[in-house]
């Protein structure tokens, strides 16, 4: 089973997993619908078609997965990974609604500094790996789960950590009662006398404790050392440390080299990062992260004035969630809303932009349904020195670089 072909190669997991797998001694070829499409030709003298979970919902009725299905030789690349790259691995898997990629990004960072040389995969890019995995030649593998789709549920880990538990995904959970099962199913999968270590100040957590068996594991709760100087920002950033700074005591390294490797760490692409002069592109699309993150830009940089330009990631996710975004925005002077963002969604639930702006309680609040119209908007209103901060998980990179672009003219 090495020759592999991967059905949308271009996603941010598969790509991570490419270089992983070629560094494991596969032959690893791919497709993507940006880079000539799919075709069912690419199966020929392969072992394997490995999909992201986004190609099983966009493209389902494409021959190339339809014949390989038939052949039983699909799996999504959290599959393969779990049950294949991870084999015979010391995993260490990094689960929770927020937080997940920074976390799994700093564990990498930390294990690396101090000779451990894991193999890490996240959902970001890691700029000193230049990518968003690491090819590491000892048994520790690191890896971001992601409870969207279950995929958490192919990786049994020897450690978890969960940052924290929030109803997100609608497109998937039906439910609250539904994610829970599935957080508590990623527990089970733990090995036997493995290591959970969780946040135990959040709700979600709280919750999801006192309904699981928790008798065959270690628990680990943060004991929240003084705040840290971190480069990162917020306060969710501090609580990421702390459960960082729990992991590599169970791994055995010393309190003082965790802080120097957490205070040195630069950050992962999009979370916060700086593409042009007072002009940050942040991931965050859940309204908790957003409203989290704002109140850390306020706190770094007391006297700005704080743009927040919002892209709405999925018209259901946005339904779900709807009352979350009161608020949301406390911490800055002006907001944009635009478009929502298109995710798998079939119809658009009657959410717009004004829905989110009459829920949040602002009173600087704008909303645009182009990036052209929000350019406009930002040109109008700006003042000198203004700070914008970008948020989204869809297009909104492309605006935050259109955005500079105007500015910095």
């Amino acid at each position: 089973m090495k020759n592999i072909h991967m059905m949308g190669i271009s996603g941010s997991g598969m790509g991570g997993v490419a270089q992983l797998a070629s560094k494991m001694g596969y032959t690893v070829t791919g497709c993507d619908l940006k880079t000539g499409g799919h075709n069912k030709e690419h199966l020929n003298g392969i072992d394997l078609l490995i999909v992201s979970p986004a190609v099983l919902y966009q493209s389902k009725n494409e021959p190339e997965l339809l014949i390989a299905k038939k052949k039983k030789i699909v799996m999504t690349w959290e599959e393969f990974v779990g049950k294949v790259l991870m084999k015979d691995k010391f995993v260490i898997a990094i689960a929770g609604t927020h937080g997940k990629s920074t976390t799994t990004a700093m564990i990498g960072k930390m294990m690396t500094d101090n000779g451990f040389d894991p193999t890490v995969l996240l959902g970001a890019k890691v700029l000193e790996w230049n990518g968003n995995s690491r090819f590491g030649k000892s048994k520790y593998f690191v890896i971001e789960a992601d409870e969207f789709n279950d995929s958490f549920l192919y990786y049994h880990p020897d450690i978890a950590v969960i940052n924290n538990i929030e109803f997100d995904h609608p497109d998937y959970f039906d439910s609250e009662k539904q994610l829970f099962e599935s957080f508590n199913k990623f527990i089970g999968n733990l090995k036997d006398g493995g290591t959970l270590i969780v946040n135990w100040d959040d709700d979600g957590v709280k919750a999801l404790l006192s309904k699981s068996d928790l008798k065959s594991l270690k628990k680990v709760r943060p004991s929240q050392v003084a705040e840290l100087n971190l480069k990162v920002i917020g306060n969710h950033n501090q609580n990421n440390a702390q459960m960082v700074l729990e992991l590599g005591k169970v791994l055995g390294i010393s309190e003082e080299k965790i802080i120097q490797s957490l205070e040195n760490f630069e950050g992962i692409g999009r979370r916060m990062e700086e593409i042009g002069k007072n002009i940050f592109d942040d991931y965050a699309h859940h309204p908790t992260a957003i409203k989290t993150t704002l109140a850390g830009v306020r706190n770094k940089y007391p006297n700005a004035k704080i743009w927040a330009i919002i892209e709405p990631h999925g018209f259901l996710r946005t339904k779900a969630l709807l009352t979350f975004y009161k608020d949301a925005f406390v911490s800055v002077d002006k907001v944009i809303i635009g478009p929502i963002f298109k995710a798998r969604d079939k119809e658009t639930f009657d959410m717009t932009p004004e829905k989110i702006k009459e829920v949040s309680n602002h009173k600087n609040i704008y909303t645009a349904n182009s990036i052209d119209q929000i350019v406009e908007i930002i040109k109008e209103k700006k003042e000198n020195n203004d700070l914008f901060v970008v948020m989204g998980a869809g297009n909104s990179n492309i605006w935050a670089k259109k955005i500079s672009e105007i500015l910095h003219r």
